[in-house]
Parts: structure tokens; C-alpha cells; sequence
């Protein structure tokens, strides 16, 4: 009895996350207001909603107002929360509202990023929102978001098309109002000129938000940080764009893309060029590798009886130095004398292959 308990805990829990993070949180309904100052600062509100009938279908009304206002704490830990049952579009909805203020856009930005890694900048020229860019293997998130409803629903095909249909029905805005004059945006200006509303509907493909307040005249074209040209890399490597004129695109070895802030870690040579609105532009080019150097003719831990032809090579940035116990040699080099050795063999990147082996 106690073990069934326990399972039936772990299934109202994966219920819970799946049901609040795809329905509650991307919402049957969710309503951001925020308000902010020249400094930075502000205040943010968050209304969402998901009709009760769906919560007590997935999980037999067993979950509280308190568990979930639990949940919501973990994603939102600075702020005030509550919960209540209202008459939402004539649905009896769990609404959830979470006030907060943030002293500066670095918070602002960490409230953002509570569920989606974002990029903030906001300045007496422009403020923008966008997605952190890490390109991943392609996926089809419909499907991926479906098969983790399939995972915790199970077989229950009624609940699945009903957590579905919130899903695609959802209403999503963000409404910011700021302390400029708004002179252009892809949103809808309120009659106040320095309030923009967002649609962030499933059927909208606005993936970042910007508004413009003025157009600097700076030539200054855009500065690229965590990463200089011509460098090669053996980690991932995280870019960030700043620009004094709102920037326009980013183009990422040909793929236009439109943020400020990329993680990029696959192998590779990369060329980026940062454009502002102004159509001033800057490229740098460098390269991550991130495998060592293969070496032939001597294997780590072996001992020989005979001499050893040493061989290296680098597919990726290329050979840097190869030193046998201490002296820089070449690929190609004979080794014959008995006795131990340590071949460290490092490439452009920095990465180090070592063998140490022994001839008797």
C-alpha cells in the first residue's frame, strides 16, 4: 500500500510539472504586465489561468492550491504569489497571479529567463528581448511536447487532446509600458506612445521583442565580446553583441538570426557579422575544436623493443607543437634509445594529446 502511495505521488508530480509547464505556464491564458524606469528598474506582473476541469481530469482532483503554488514558487522565487478560483470567458479557472520588482535589467532579465533562456538590453535608444541562440539538432517541439504528455498521461487519450486544445487555444501577451516614446516595434503601440503589447500566441511567430525609442546617428558599428578573430577554442564559446543602434540581424555562417546573446559549441569554423539598424556591420571568424591530436606509432602505457616512428596530425585548427620529453620533434620522428618517454603533442586550440611509453 505505502509503495502504490508513493507511485501515485510521483505521477501527480510529473502531472503536475507537464500540465502547469505546457498548459498553466505557456497558458490557457497568461497576461504579463510590466512597467520600466530610465534606471532600469521596474515591476512585473504575471496573471495565468487553466480551467479546473482540466487539472482535476489529470490528476482526480488531488492537486492542491497549495502544491501548486509550490510549483510556481521554484520558478518564481522573488515573487509574491496567489492563487484563487474565478470565472474566466465563462471557464471556472485556477488563476494564479505573481507580482514583482526588479531593481535593474540584469533582474529583469533573470525574471524573463525563469523558463526560457533570454537576452535583455534596454537603453534611452532601445530596449529588445530575444532568445539565447544555441543551435541544437533539429526537433520537432510539437512532437517532443507530445511525447512528454504521452509519457506521464499514458493511454488516457481524452485528457491528452484536452491538454492539446488549451495548448493551441492559449492566449499569451506581454505588455510593457516604458519611459520613452516609441518609434518602432513589433508590437501594437497603445495610445500613450510608450506602451507596446506583445502577442505571444502559439499562432504568432514573434520570437523577439523590440522597441525603438530613438535612432542614434552612431557609426559605431556592433562589438563582439567572448570571442576575438581568428581564435581557436577547445570549449563552448558564448558571444554577446552590443550595439549602440538596436541590432538588426546577426548572420551565423549564412543563417540570419536575431540574437544578441549566442552559445555556440559544435565543431566548427565560424564567421559572424553583427548588423544594426544603420547598417553598420562587423565580422570575426574563429574556430572550435575541441578533440586532441591523434598520434600513431606509440601507444600510452606500452613498452617497445625496438625504435618507434612518431607520427601526429590535427584535423581541426592543426598541430601547434609536439615535444618528446621536453624537445620540441616533428611528425615523423625516429625514436630508438632505451628508455622512457612523454610525447605531449598539443594543437591550435590548446588541446593535448599524451603518451608515455618505453623502449627496452
Amino acid at each position: 500500500m505505502q509503495e502504490k502511495t508513493k507511485q501515485a505521488k510521483r505521477m501527480l508530480s510529473l502531472v503536475m510539472t507537464v500540465l502547469l509547464m505546457a498548459a498553466l505556464l505557456a497558458g490557457c491564458s497568461d497576461v504579463t504586465n510590466i512597467t520600466m524606469n530610465e534606471n532600469g528598474s521596474g515591476s512585473y506582473e504575471e496573471t495565468a489561468s487553466i480551467s479546473k476541469s482540466l487539472l482535476d481530469q489529470a490528476s482526480g482532483g488531488m492537486i492542491s492550491d497549495d502544491t501548486i503554488l509550490s510549483y510556481m514558487k521554484t520558478l518564481l522565487p522573488q515573487a509574491e504569489l496567489s492563487i484563487s478560483n474565478e470565472d474566466v470567458n465563462g471557464t471556472e479557472s485556477k488563476v494564479i497571479r505573481a507580482k514583482m520588482n526588479f531593481k535593474n535589467t540584469k533582474e529583469f532579465q533573470k525574471v524573463l529567463s525563469n523558463r526560457e533562456m533570454l537576452s535583455v538590453k534596454f537603453s534611452p535608444a532601445y530596449f529588445s528581448r530575444s532568445p539565447i541562440y544555441m543551435p541544437v539538432e533539429d526537433e520537432d517541439e510539437g512532437s517532443a511536447l507530445t511525447d512528454d504528455l504521452a509519457a506521464v498521461i499514458g493511454s488516457n487519450e481524452e485528457l491528452m487532446n484536452a491538454v492539446l486544445k488549451e495548448i493551441q487555444n492559449m492566449e499569451v501577451k506581454m505588455t510593457i509600458a516604458f519611459p520613452y516614446k516609441v518609434s518602432k516595434t513589433n508590437g501594437k503601440i497603445g495610445e500613450d506612445g510608450k506602451t507596446v503589447v506583445w502577442d505571444l500566441s502559439q499562432d504568432n511567430d514573434i520570437t523577439r521583442l523590440y522597441a525603438v525609442f530613438q535612432t542614434a546617428n552612431s557609426l559605431k558599428a556592433p562589438a563582439f565580446t567572448g570571442a576575438e578573430n581568428g581564435k581557436y577554442y577547445n570549449t563552448g564559446v558564448t558571444v554577446i553583441i552590443n550595439s549602440e543602434n538596436m541590432l538588426d540581424y546577426v548572420d551565423v555562417d549564412g543563417q540570419k538570426i536575431e540574437s544578441d546573446y549566442l552559445f555556440l559549441s559544435e565543431e566548427s569554423s565560424y564567421r559572424l557579422t553583427a548588423v544594426d539598424i544603420n547598417g553598420n556591420k562587423s565580422t570575426i571568424r574563429f574556430f572550435i575544436d575541441t578533440t586532441k591530436p591523434s598520434v600513431s606509432g606509440a601507444v600510452n602505457g606500452k613498452t617497445y623493443t625496438g625504435a618507434r616512428t612518431i607520427k601526429f596530425s590535427d584535423k581541426g585548427s592543426g598541430i601547434q607543437k609536439a615535444a618528446l620529453n621536453g624537445k620540441t620533434i616533428k611528425s615523423g620522428t625516429k625514436v630508438s634509445k632505451k628508455g622512457s618517454y612523454t610525447l605531449v603533442v598539443t594543437d591550435k586550440a590548446g588541446n593535448k594529446k599524451t603518451v608515455k611509453f618505453k623502449i627496452k
